[in-house]
């Protein structure tokens, strides 16, 4: 099985939580914070205002390094991170994150804020080292954190597919975050328990697939189909979980060829009726594993076809390779799958 997708679609889920822009930079006493000169507060009104992207960015930098001691430098970090978000400058985004957080008496809000976002530029340059390392920034400062543990979750087990150690981190973080989001999603209003249940099926396709790296295919099988209960039209939920039941039709073709062995083991043997019988019954059984894993593999690959999403092809490539197995040619595949279409209402 090939993994699928970039970074960035594989954390289509994650929502950033983000503070607003009060409460950053606030003075003394709980005064706003305010520019102290006339220059200081042109170039903040300038900055402020301007529109384009890249310009702000550029602003934000003049009043960062001309205006130190201002009381409004966190709140200008703040939006010359937001800016070079907006003109997807990922790399200046990772910078003025990491200065930021280092400046110094920057509170842990302020530090989760600049890492946050560094997180999603990391995110969009598929760097996997450094979305790793700030999300690790940002549970050291809050370990409740769910834009981290979703992140995170997610990552590690692209990051190390055959570490234990790490896959288990990425399994307690996940839970970690279901724990997390379920009042959440209790307490939201309907128009918003889509976007949670997205998320929360999002969490249950990182543990299937931490239990099939793990080679536990009937837990991975398990945490597949409740993300399908959350999210009916995820197509990879429907792909890796058919690479469950190929895997369980893998095991059970090995016993069935064992069983074989077996039986002609006994019969050169002479052995007597009953353990005949009882060998026979294993066999069958083996067999009948190995046909119904195939159809099940089949359903989901069809309907990861009829979805249409990243994974069509793979999806459509395996399915091919099923399909012939079972029937000897492709004749009504294409009907097959048009009628997953219609099941799925797609």
């Amino acid at each position: 099985m090939r993994r699928t997708g970039s970074v960035a679609t594989c954390l289509f889920a994650v929502i950033l939580m983000t503070a607003a822009l009060t409460g950053f930079g606030q003075a003394p006493q709980g005064r706003q914070p305010a520019p102290k000169t006339q220059p200081e507060f042109n170039a903040y009104t300038a900055f402020f205002n301007e529109k384009d992207p890249a310009k702000k960015a550029e602003l934000g930098e003049q009043f960062i390094a001309g205006f130190k001691e201002s009381e409004l430098i966190p709140t200008a970090y703040k939006l010359t991170i937001q800016a070079y978000t907006n003109s997807k400058n990922w790399a200046k985004v990772m910078d003025a994150a990491d200065r930021f957080a280092a400046l110094p008496g920057v509170d842990n809000d302020s530090k989760a804020y600049a890492y946050l976002n560094a997180i999603n530029a990391a995110q969009n340059l598929n760097d996997l080292n450094k979305l790793i390392a700030y999300g690790e920034k940002v549970l050291a400062i809050d370990p409740n954190n769910l834009n981290a543990l979703i992140t995170l979750s997610a990552v590690i087990p692209q990051k190390y597919p055959s570490e234990p150690a790490q896959l288990d981190k990425a399994a307690e973080m996940a839970n970690k975050a279901l724990a997390g989001l379920q009042p959440l999603m209790d307490k939201a209003p309907a128009q918003e328990k889509p976007q949670y249940a997205q998320i929360d099926g999002s969490l249950h396709e990182t543990l299937g697939l931490i239990a099939y790296d793990k080679k536990d295919y009937k837990k991975s099988i398990q945490e597949y189909t409740n993300a399908i209960k959350s999210n009916a039209k995820s197509d990879t939920a429907h792909f890796y979980l058919s690479y469950d039941y190929i895997s369980l039709m893998g095991l059970a073709s090995k016993e069935y060829l064992a069983a074989i062995d077996a039986e002609k083991a006994a019969i050169a043997a002479k052995a007597d009726q009953p353990t005949m019988d009882e060998l026979k019954a294993k066999t069958a059984g083996y067999a009948d594993d190995v046909r119904r894993y195939r159809d099940l593999a089949i359903d989901d690959l069809a309907i990861a076809v009829a979805l249409n999403g990243p994974v069509a092809q793979q999806a459509r490539d395996e399915l091919t390779k099923q399909w012939t197995a079972k029937n000897n040619d492709t004749n009504g595949l294409e009907q097959f799958i048009a009628q997953k279409k219609t099941q799925i209402g797609g």
